[in-house]
């Protein structure tokens, strides 16, 4: 048995970590047996008592409740903080499903071996979509280190193929991108960043990145980019609500149910103007035109795109195909 009196104080805050809170008290007198039956560690109760005493006074919140015993209150965060950020874990696409148990794990560690079986009932019901590049947190890494020093990064691309693995794009060929921002949309990590070969911006989804390296070259300024003068990372993500590239267009929409405006807001913000003309809501906005033909399809039967009329064109053109598909 270890006589470690020294010590005893991190191994009374290590109790109190793991089998106390607001509702299993713990007396000097438990806190002593558990130090012993667990960690093999004698000491006398009123030690128990000073090991306590100095870690409230070092700033831990150890609440007493009298006689009854006492918890280890505030821990690194809100239960409510914790739900979300798990939860937020759980829901990503981009994170295999062994790296999402091991960050709850991290997240989770502090708490009481009580708190932590609320968390059991999560599961990752989507691990067949996941994508299970285990370079995931390394190009987050080397990607936050280019865009702080504004360096140029070179990769290599890929997509799935019909074999449900990834295959590399273009044979393999290395893509030089100068790098501006990561973004998390809809549970997706995309890069926003310029391909070097040309003049505008575009995403590239970081899970599919793969043998990245940052370059002794620095990057184009965004502002020097076609149409990025006055870039505003806030304005670009609520234009592309896809992450799909390409320009943006000024568009008006029709919106024929009222009950629908919730779902428009939920995908374009707060920030778009809705009128009522007429008996019919009218929606004015910018978004990125590729992202806006996608939601219009997906939204058919409830809405009508009106200008820009090159874009209701599109979106005609893609109806026509499609009937013709689906005609017998």
């Amino acid at each position: 048995m270890l006589n470690e009196k020294k010590g005893s104080i991190l191994y009374t805050l290590k109790v109190l970590k793991q089998y106390s809170d607001e509702t299993h008290l713990l007396t000097y007198d438990m806190i002593q047996n558990k130090l012993y039956n667990t960690f093999g560690i004698e000491i006398e109760r009123k030690t128990v008592a000073r090991d306590v005493s100095i870690l409230q006074n070092f700033g831990y919140d150890i609440v007493k409740k009298g006689n009854r015993g006492l918890y280890l209150g505030f821990r690194d965060f809100e239960e409510g903080e914790l739900l979300y950020l798990i939860d937020a874990i759980y829901s990503s696409h981009s994170m295999p499903t062994r790296y999402v148990k091991d960050l709850v794990d991290k997240l989770t560690k502090n708490l009481s071996i009580y708190k932590k079986k609320k968390y059991k009932y999560l599961e990752k019901i989507d691990d067949e979509i996941i994508n299970d590049n285990k370079e995931i947190f390394l190009n987050i890494e080397i990607l936050s280190e280019a865009i702080e020093k504004k360096k140029k990064v070179e990769f290599q691309y890929g997509a799935y193929g019909i074999d449900k693995k990834i295959k590399l794009k273009g044979d393999g060929k290395f893509y030089k991108i100068n790098p501006y921002f990561m973004v998390n949309n809809k549970g997706k990590y995309y890069l926003v960043c310029n391909y070097n070969k040309y003049n505008d911006l575009s995403n590239y989804k970081i899970d599919f990145i793969s043998n990245i390296k940052i370059l002794d070259e620095d990057v184009k300024p965004i502002n020097t980019l076609s149409n990025q003068e006055n870039f505003s990372m806030k304005e670009y993500i609520k234009e592309h609500i896809y992450m799909a590239f390409g320009k943006s267009v000024k568009a008006k929409v029709k919106i024929n149910t009222e009950d629908k405006v919730n779902d428009f807001i939920e995908w374009f913000g707060k920030d778009v103007n809705l009128e009522k003309i007429d008996n019919e809501i009218i929606a004015s906005l910018k978004v990125n035109e590729e992202s806006l033909i996608f939601w219009a399809l997906q939204y058919g039967q409830y809405v009508e795109i009106l200008e820009p009329l090159e874009t209701r064109n599109k979106i005609k053109s893609i109806i026509n195909e499609m009937q013709n598909q689906y005609n017998d």
